[in-house]
């Protein structure tokens, strides 16, 4: 089995922060990850900061602006800071606007 290529930390405002890399290799743990945020039920608000993410790929993006699709207008999915390489590759694919 591969070595999980992220992390993710809570802090104790609640907000998500994910770390390494985003790519087809771990969208099952991403999508658990995912999955698991909205167990308490009574979430308004996920927070995921994207800013320690060196990669990130198309599959994994497809599967966030899925989830926000998925959750919202119940819960909204805010991504409050991106890592420099995470903003150039939603610019390149034109997807910020569908993610943030």
């Amino acid at each position: 089995m591969a070595a999980k290529n992220f992390s993710v930390r809570q802090d104790k405002q609640g907000t998500y922060h994910l770390q390494g890399e985003l790519s087809i290799h771990e969208l099952d743990e991403l999508k658990d990850f995912l999955e698991k945020s909205l167990q308490g039920g009574d979430e308004q608000e996920i927070a995921l900061s994207l800013a320690d993410v060196g990669f990130i790929d198309t599959a994994a993006l497809q599967l966030l602006i899925a989830f926000k699709r998925w959750v919202e207008p119940d819960v909204k999915l805010r991504i409050p800071a991106l890592s420099a390489e995470v903003e150039d590759i939603l610019f390149l694919c034109g997807l910020k606007a569908a993610l943030l």
